[in-house]
């Protein structure tokens, strides 16, 4: 379980990072100052808008993980739940079978485990049990866990006419030295990273010779 939760932690963080890349790159050409400013302007008002749009709606998982939800539902029409105990469950889906639990929220196939929403196995033996799929999502994707993490304030910081003035000398910014060469202006990207689409370019129709997959090589 911690190891799960591990991995868990790591994919949110992850996750949350990669939602704060496209601020970054825009921002990521100014003085470091201008671009701190920037990056605090810009979480202040994203974080004041998902505070108080949160109270008014009326969900009670995030839409994200409540679509996801939808997907595994569908798929658990064609899984076969046999009860071997309570809460204790065996699920056939094609030519795998999985064990499932519901009292420990796991499934053999590890997916449940791992993102917090049930799996389409799971979801063929809550249904069998006469039970409700959204009442074993993880409390992070509900709406008071959503709630929570937005409550915090981000304070307004005062310009540089309002700060405090002090005996001591000037800090004086380190000295920069450029390099030889083209500087980088692009981050290097994922290795499964899908390119995106050129009109000039065919990286975004590329196949795997070894999976068969587009959007990435061998």
């Amino acid at each position: 379980m911690l190891l799960t939760q591990i991995v868990r932690q790591t994919w949110l963080l992850t996750t949350y990072l990669s939602c704060s890349t496209s601020t970054s790159l825009i921002l990521g050409k100014k003085p470091i100052r201008t671009m701190i400013d920037g990056i605090k302007n810009k979480q202040m008002v994203r974080w004041h808008r998902n505070r108080e749009s949160g109270k008014e709606t009326l969900w009670e998982i995030t839409p994200y993980y409540a679509e996801k939800l939808e997907v595994e539902k569908e798929r658990a029409r064609f899984c076969k739940p046999i009860q071997a105990g309570v809460n204790l469950w065996q699920v056939t889906s094609g030519q795998q079978t999985h064990a499932v639990n519901l009292a420990l929220h796991t499934c053999g196939c590890r997916k449940w485990d791992l993102s917090g929403t049930p799996c389409n196995h799971a979801i063929s033996a809550i249904n069998k049990a006469k039970r409700f799929p959204e009442d074993y999502v993880c409390e992070f994707f509900k709406k008071p866990f959503y709630l929570a993490a937005y409550e915090p304030m981000i304070y307004p910081v005062p310009g540089e006419h309002d700060w405090t003035k002090t005996t001591g000398p000037d800090i004086e910014p380190p000295k920069f030295h450029v390099k030889k060469g083209r500087k980088r202006e692009k981050r290097i990207k994922g290795r499964f990273e899908v390119p995106k689409p050129k009109e000039s370019s065919r990286m975004a129709t590329i196949t795997c010779s070894n999976c068969g997959l587009q959007g990435h090589r061998y």
